[in-house]
């Protein structure tokens, strides 16, 4: 009997059970996801996550473990002695509870801040980050007023100093000068009164000390005070700072997802995979707040916003099953910005959505095709799905990599020809493997050495094709004159001889057309 659960995560795994009933599992055992809670955040990486990994799963929460399981150990013990491949922990409780329960199982963590205070030692313990640079907070302060100086930062404790100190090591490579502050409750508003004729800019790290009230007087504060407030929080951008820059948390799903699929492939393990960092970011500004600080912002940070909204208004209309109106988002951002691999991502998904996942299959089909050496078809198949969308980019590598393969075994077959005395048909393959690949200099050579040999027998080849033009036998006669243009397509006499010999014997075959008319 199920027991009761709150409506958000009953829906939730709902929703999720009808959607695996849909996927081809390459495990007899579901992958086990497990969220530390289920703020929204945590609920786009599950949508990336689930719309990438190629496995079935099974869906659950940390706090309904705790609710149904005699104790956390317990839970894992019997995970582990399931069978289960691999399990995916979303935030920072479910992978700390992962890593301390499984010594087996490979475990991919997910929407993690600083992933070396879980500890990364363990061999089967491996994830998605999701910190963003603080260079990426200069870069920006550089590109909205290049005579921007100092900017501060508050912390509360010790565990926080990493993220609060990496400035630190940033700050002069953008003619910046960092200065993070360690502060307590009692003198938060005494430090910030300091700032007045200090701070330029404020960078707000993830920090607990921050509550509605400190946050509201910062914000108060820096507006007052002409000072740009940044935050890696797209929510407190509308509450009150200047911008925000955050990653993508959809896409860190999709590197989730990417990753746990490499592992139970077997293509790779935890250790060699270890901790990947988001590779996109979102921007979000608030214009009206900006003006109100007194700050001008260029032309080039507000498309910037601009297109993260269109991103993320792509993924709300994705996730809503409005396939079209998603595609033509994604395609309009990939438009301005053709290296955006979120929303190259994203338009692949839907894409598949709106083909039924075709582009998939024949990405499977083409890969089968190249691994088993059949480089022709498989060349055949990542062209298909390049017409169904251009920008798959494992379906441009592989239309690379199967148009090398195929110009190299053609040359290799025009290698064994030649060595079997096969002259003309060695010929032949070099010539069809610069076609497949004019730049593959191996074959170029190898034709130019065959050609260069033979050029001395042309004299002889010559002399054969014109006896059998003289004998009338003209298709014998067809055949040795196209043979000597393999050697010397500029070869005049072959040239013509080649042209009596076609005319010749269609002169025959009208002939023999009008003789049996006749008889009839």
């Amino acid at each position: 009997m199920i027991k009761l659960l709150d409506l958000k995560h009953f829906s939730i795994i709902f929703f999720f059970f009808f959607y695996q009933l849909s996927i081809h599992s390459k495990s007899t055992k579901s992958v086990e996801i497990i969220l530390s809670t289920d703020n929204s955040i945590y609920e786009q990486a599950l949508y990336g996550i689930q719309s990438i990994l190629d496995a079935e799963f099974k869906i659950t929460y940390y706090d309904i473990i705790l609710s149904e399981n005699i104790s956390m150990e317990s839970y894992f013990q019997n995970l582990e002695a399931s069978g289960v491949p691999l399990v995916i922990a979303i935030g920072p409780q479910a992978a700390k509870a992962a890593k301390e329960n499984l010594n087996k199982i490979p475990v991919v963590f997910s929407m993690i801040s600083n992933p070396k205070i879980l500890g990364l030692n363990q061999k089967n313990f491996c994830g998605v980050g999701m910190d963003i640079s603080i260079s990426e907070f200069f870069q920006t302060l550089n590109e909205i007023d290049p005579s921007i100086r100092k900017v501060y930062s508050f912390y509360s404790s010790n565990e926080l100093n990493y993220q609060a100190g990496e400035g630190n090591f940033r700050d002069i490579e953008y003619k910046l000068l960092y200065y993070p502050i360690k502060v307590t409750e009692e003198n938060f508003e005494t430090n910030l009164d300091k700032l007045k004729e200090e701070a330029d800019a404020f960078y707000m790290i993830s920090d607990p000390i921050y509550n509605s009230i400190r946050f509201e007087k910062l914000s108060a504060f820096a507006k007052k005070n002409n000072i740009i407030l940044m935050t890696t929080f797209p929510s407190l951008v509308k509450a009150g700072a200047t911008f925000s820059i955050n990653p993508e948390y959809s896409k860190i799903g999709v590197e989730t997802g990417s990753m746990a699929n490499r592992i139970l492939e077997g293509k790779s393990n935890c250790n060699k995979e270890r901790v990947l960092l988001p590779s996109q970011s979102a921007f979000y500004i608030n214009e009206e707040y900006a003006s109100s600080s007194g700050i001008q912002i260029p032309d080039q940070i507000l498309e910037r916003a601009k297109q993260t909204k269109l991103f993320s208004a792509g993924v709300t209309l994705l996730n809503e099953n409005k396939l079209q109106s998603a595609k033509i988002i994604f395609e309009s951002i990939l438009k301005k910005d053709p290296n955006n691999n979120s929303a190259q991502t994203y338009l692949t998904l839907t894409i598949e959505r709106i083909t039924g996942s075709k582009t998939k299959e024949l990405l499977k089909s083409a890969n089968s095709l190249f691994s088993s050496g059949q480089f022709e078809q498989a060349k055949l198949e990542y062209s298909k799905i390049l017409q169904i969308n251009p920008n798959v980019e494992k379906a441009k590598k592989g239309l690379i990599e199967s148009t090398t393969a195929l110009s190299e075994q053609e040359r290799l077959r025009g290698n064994s020809y030649e060595k079997a005395g096969r002259q003309f048909e060695a010929i032949k393959e070099y010539l069809s493997s610069l076609r497949t690949l004019p730049s593959n200099t191996k074959s170029q050579a190898n034709l130019s050495e065959l050609r260069n040999s033979e050029s001395r027998n042309i004299e002889n080849y010559l002399k054969e094709g014109i006896e059998l033009y003289n004998k009338r036998q003209y298709d014998d006669s067809i055949q040795s004159f196209e043979n000597i243009l393999l050697i010397n397509p500029e070869e005049k006499s072959a040239k013509e001889y080649l042209r009596l010999s076609y005319k010749k014997r269609e002169a025959i075959e009208v002939l023999k057309k009008k003789l049996k008319n006749k008889k009839q």
